[in-house]
């Protein structure tokens, strides 16, 4: 697992570099609340409930660090399928290297507590794919900016918790409509820039920060070196068509 928790993604490399900020030194703030939206949901479903937020929280997984009583720094959480405290991601499983097609896309919000400002949140997201039928899921971690961490595996798919999938399907299945499911990745909001198809096959887009606002302008050209790394993320566009970069990737 360890192995694998160090090895590269080698899809998207262009976005790490401008998407990926290191972890702050805020104080560890509680889950607060948990919201779901995507497909087969006419509105999104707002978890409150202090039961079901106090199972989860953020601070797991690669990257975070905890201490025993005596202060003394314990063996990485992670990789301990024991030590399942706040863990929506089953780490030890290490990747989800492959997944069922056609699962039901969510987008999923953890709203986490400021404990210097006790009316403040902030947002730490994650997509969720789930196979109703069979009670089971996968979680892909994006690297954007609005998230509280980086684990150093994000750009990744993992299978989600047993906990997680036991308490979070039940609610999804109670909330699903017979809406038909999403067809495009950008219905969903993770989104982090926008741009165009050339006639001649070239890309451009320009990132945007979560106020909308510009931060940098981007162009590849069909001989550039990940050309076919940013046109398998976009996925099938035609040429003039407006293009919006979305966190997450095609589907499967």
């Amino acid at each position: 697992m360890d192995a694998i928790m160090r090895r590269n993604h080698a899809a998207l490399v262009f976005f790490v570099a401008v998407l990926t900020i290191p972890s702050t030194g805020w104080s560890k703030g509680e889950t607060i609340r948990i919201k779901i939206e995507g497909d087969n949901l006419n509105l999104p479903i707002e978890i409150e409930d202090p039961s079901i937020l106090r199972q989860f929280n953020i601070w797991n997984g690669p990257g975070t660090h905890s201490y025993g009583p005596d202060g003394v720094l314990l063996p990485p959480a992670h990789l301990d399928a024991e030590r399942t405290a706040g863990r929506f991601i089953d780490w030890p499983r290490g990747f989800a290297a492959e997944r069922p097609s056609g699962l039901q896309r969510l987008e999923v919000t953890f709203y986490v507590g400021v404990p210097q400002e006790p009316n403040a949140t902030r947002k730490y997201v994650f997509a969720y794919e789930v196979d109703l039928s069979h009670q089971g899921g996968f979680i892909y971690l994006p690297n954007w900016k609005n998230n509280l961490i980086s684990h150093g595996v994000e750009l990744n798919w993992f299978y989600a918790s047993k906990r997680w999938n036991e308490l979070i399907i039940p609610i999804i299945l109670q909330h699903s409509t017979n809406a038909p499911l999403f067809a495009e990745q950008g219905k969903l909001k993770c989104k982090v820039g926008e741009g165009s198809l050339r006639a001649d096959g070239t890309i451009e887009f320009v990132l945007l920060d979560e106020n909308g606002n510009r931060t940098s302008r981007w162009r590849y050209e069909t001989s550039s070196e990940r050309y076919q790394d940013v046109k398998d993320h976009i996925g099938n566009v035609q040429p003039g068509e407006e293009i919006e970069i979305s966190c997450w990737p095609p589907r499967s």
